[in-house]
C-alpha cells in the first residue's frame, strides 16, 4: 500500500486477504500514525484462497497455501479485528455481506483507519470479471487432474490474441 495523498472528498477502501494482510499489515499503524484515512474490508479465508484455488485449477491438490493445509502443531486463530486494533484503526468482525454494508457505511464517517472483517470461503469462486491468468500447466503428468487441466489450458491458450 502506497501512500499518495487523495483529494480531501475522496475515500480509499482497499480490499486484501488475510494471508497478504499478515506481511503488510505494518501499513494499519503507517496510516493511523500519518492521519491517512484508510478502510480496509479484509477477507479472512484462513490462508491464501486465491492461490489455492488457481493451484487446484492447474490439476493440483490443495498443498501448503491454507492455514488447514500446512503443517502445523496448532491451528491458528487470528483475532484480525483486535489485531488491527492494537494498531490504532477502528476494527469489527463482521458476519455478513448485510453486516459489511452497515459497517461500510459507518467507516465513511470514521475519521481514521477502519479495518472490516469478514470470514469468506476459500475454495468458493466466481467467473466475474473476465480475466485469464496465464499460468502453465504440466505437459505430462500421471494425475488425471492434470491432465485434464492442460487441456484446458491449450483450448484457452488456442482462444488467446497475444
Amino acid at each position: 500500500m502506497a501512500f499518495l495523498r487523495p483529494p480531501p472528498d475522496e475515500e480509499v477502501v482497499v480490499m486484501i486477504g488475510d494471508g497478504s494482510y499478515l506481511m503488510l499489515n505494518s501499513e494499519v499503524a503507517t496510516s493511523v500514525m500519518l492521519g491517512l484515512k484508510l478502510t480496509i474490508v479484509l477477507l479472512d479465508n484462513r490462508g491464501y484462497g486465491c492461490i489455492n484455488r488457481l493451484q487446484m485449477a492447474t490439476g493440483g491438490a490443495n498443498f501448503n497455501n491454507l492455514l488447514k493445509d500446512a503443517r502445523h502443531e496448532t491451528l491458528p486463530e487470528i483475532d484480525f479485528a483486535a489485531h488491527a486494533a492494537s494498531m490504532g484503526a477502528i476494527a469489527e468482525k463482521v458476519a455478513s455481506i448485510a453486516g459489511l454494508e452497515t459497517a461500510l457505511a459507518q467507516a465513511k464517517k470514521n475519521t481514521r483507519t477502519t479495518v472490516l472483517v469478514i470470514d469468506t470461503d476459500p475454495l468458493a469462486s466466481t467467473e466475474a470479471g473476465g480475466s485469464w491468468w496465464d499460468v502453465a500447466v504440466p505437459e505430462v503428468s500421471a494425475r488425471p487432474q492434470v491432465n485434464a487441466a492442460r487441456k484446458k489450458y491449450e483450448e484457452a491458450l488456442s482462444g488467446r490474441r497475444f
